[in-house]
């Protein structure tokens, strides 16, 4: 939140070379600079790879707090996959690729697909819609026009 006072992003990176003899742990929390929003990692204009390259084998090792509680609050989920996003962290312990970053198919969350409520059987059976749905479960016109849920009875 530095700045709000005027800080650069070159500045923030200086004051990071400063405090890394010093360091315990790492709190992460992103934001756009002037208020305190505690957002995922990635999500505001925090350089953290770059504050993190300056911290060096200590900030490698040291233990990290992810500060997202709004987020936490807003969403209901945690915010450790867009942290992994944000800092480019392997999926697999080889430290190859596919990275996190790259992953939006192969995970069914908030932001990536249809997730849980929606998964994709829904749009190979009923269509791009819900208009070829019954009415009572919220379709658009009574009966479907012989989709599997059609309106007529089983003989």
């Amino acid at each position: 939140m530095l700045r709000k006072f005027g800080y650069s992003e070159e500045d923030l990176i200086e004051e990071t070379k400063k405090i890394a003899p010093l360091l315990k742990h790492v709190h992460l929390s992103d934001n756009f600079g002037f208020e305190h929003t505690e957002l995922p990692m990635g999500m505001g204009n925090v350089p953290l790879k770059e504050m993190m390259k300056e911290l060096g084998k200590k900030g490698f090792e040291a233990r990290k707090i992810i500060e997202a509680a709004a987020w936490w609050q807003h969403w209901k989920t945690p915010p450790f996959q867009e942290t992994l996003e944000a800092v480019g962290s392997p999926i697999y312990g080889m430290k190859m690729a596919p990275y996190w970053n790259q992953a939006a198919g192969l995970y069914q969350g908030y932001f990536s697909g249809f997730g849980q409520m929606l998964p994709g059987i829904h749009y190979e059976t009923f269509g791009a819609g819900f208009s070829r749905l019954p009415a009572e479960l919220g379709g658009q016109i009574q009966g479907a026009q012989g989709s599997r849920m059609s309106g007529r009875p089983m003989e």
